[in-house]
């Protein structure tokens, strides 16, 4: 008798454990995909389900490798010019900024040494937009070949420059780039690279015209 009851318990053991155990590594408990498949998929069921996952993973690894920025980064930049982190999507642009913000001002400077005004434009220009500019502010607002001038405010827009002119100046003394809701970035002397803004009563007094980078190879678009 006792024999009889090793024998059942063992039965039993096997019926739940590795009986069972093939039932539940099937289960799918998401409703989305129950309601799809039924309560019971099959095998070939499953290995689709796997295989998407898979899939999806493999396109969220070659999205990150793309992403140039981090979310922190998006809601930085958001926090600063005034806007939702949805509207930082130009990567290139603000990956720049980030590695240039904090830079000091030097006049003639081109490095991460120090840099002034223009040098940094040219360079993000010629970074981020694959446009080439010239090396003064003056030469770049007069150079209509790659820019278009224009002089309102209300119709700039993220990638376009922007010239401010000192009073007792007869040529433009300054330039940045227009981001977003009337913030700018450039190269000032008491900051260094820093985002500023258009209403600040300096740069409203000094501001003079902008400019927008004719379409053409490599240019914004």
């Amino acid at each position: 008798m006792k024999n009889k009851w090793i024998l059942l318990s063992f039965v039993v053991f096997f019926v739940f454990s590795c009986g069972g155990h093939k039932e539940t590594a099937y289960t799918i408990t998401d409703p989305y995909v129950n309601a799809e498949l039924g309560r019971n998929p099959g095998v070939e069921q499953i290995k689709v389900i796997r295989d998407m996952d898979i899939k999806f993973e493999e396109e969220e690894k070659e999205k990150k490798k793309t992403e140039l920025i981090t979310p922190k980064d998006k809601t930085y930049f958001a926090r600063v010019l005034g806007v939702k982190p949805s509207e930082i999507t130009n990567q290139k642009l603000y990956a720049y900024i980030k590695e240039w913000e904090g830079v000091p001002y030097l006049y003639g400077g081109e490095t991460k040494k120090g840099v002034d005004c223009s040098a940094l434009m040219r360079d993000l220009y010629h970074r981020v937009y694959d446009v080439e500019l010239p090396r003064t502010a003056s030469e770049i607002m007069l150079n209509d070949e790659y820019v278009a001038p224009f002089r309102s405010v209300k119709y700039l827009k993220e990638g376009d420059l922007v010239f401010f002119r000192s009073n007792n100046e007869k040529i433009m003394t300054h330039v940045g780039i227009y981001l977003k809701n009337m913030k700018f970035l450039s190269a000032t002397e008491s900051g260094g690279v820093r985002i500023t803004s258009l209403e600040d009563p300096y740069w409203r007094n000094t501001y003079k015209a902008s400019g927008r980078i004719r379409l053409m190879p490599g240019a914004m678009r």
